[in-house]
């Protein structure tokens, strides 16, 4: 799945890795906030009179402390009423895109982000979170044009992964490559730019340099895996079985901790 962060409006950016994605569901549906079970003093001062900076503040609090208790639906139902009170709340509806992607509703996502993107077309971290949701859900040539409209406001190193990856996955490994190098050149210490651009040249068949690409991630990010995993498949591929199979080791020993 595709993540989306809480980000102040405006914020940076991030990359996004291979997980798979929810299969696509209905738009949720709008609960209001009296049929809700168990109403807490949250729920309750939210509706109390009083300002509404005042409600939108506790209400945005209240989404916050649901989800991040891993309370879904009551997240998504406090983001809604919120945005009833302020519709141009952008960070609540990058949020409210984060719930429901997460709960498979990827339509009620993009409609999220859409809207958010209308209110502030110059966001790079909305155009960045609406292309993670089209990525994971294979629709890359959407995702690539969001990626170089924010190119548009600045490079930076996880625009450029980004990019490299998509562009990648859509069948284009050559032309991958740029992007990615442009990545590793910006951010030397960007893990995630060092592993896709080994996933490139293994790919291409340039060995050697997924090789290097691949150790170099693993280096900068032990806990990734699947970069111990492609040194050894790198190392098979160039006849080297001893340090292959240690690799492999590497492999399963990240992978299980």
């Amino acid at each position: 799945m595709s993540q989306l962060t809480d980000r102040p409006d405006g914020g940076g950016s991030q990359s996004h890795d291979d997980s798979s994605a929810p299969a696509p569901a209905g738009r949720e549906s709008e609960i209001p906030l009296s049929t809700a079970a168990g109403v807490s003093p949250a729920d309750r001062q939210a509706q109390e009179p009083g300002s509404d900076a005042e409600r939108v503040a506790t209400l945005y609090a209240r989404a916050r402390a649901h989800s991040d208790a891993g309370e879904d639906t009551a997240a998504v139902m406090a983001y809604r009423q919120l945005l009833k009170l302020d519709p141009k709340h952008v960070r609540a509806r990058n949020n409210l895109a984060l719930l429901l992607e997460r709960q498979g509703n990827v339509q009620g996502a993009l409609e999220e982000l859409e809207q958010a993107i209308a209110a502030e077309p110059d966001n790079v971290s909305l155009l960045l979170n609406r292309a993670a949701v089209l990525s994971a859900h294979l629709r890359f040539e959407q995702a690539e044009s969001d990626l170089r409209r924010a190119l548009r406001f600045g490079e930076s190193a996880e625009i450029l992964t980004s990019l490299g990856m998509v562009v990648s996955k859509g069948g284009r490994a050559k032309e991958a490559l740029d992007p990615l190098r442009r990545a590793v050149e910006l951010d030397p210490s960007n893990a995630a730019a060092h592993y896709y651009l080994a996933e490139v040249y293994n790919r291409l068949d340039q060995l050697p340099a997924a090789l290097v690409a691949y150790e170099q991630a693993a280096t900068l990010q032990p806990s990734n895996w699947r970069a111990y995993k492609g040194v050894g498949n790198i190392l098979d591929r160039m006849g080297r079985p001893t340090e292959a199979a240690a690799a492999h080791r590497k492999a399963r020993e990240a992978q299980r901790r």
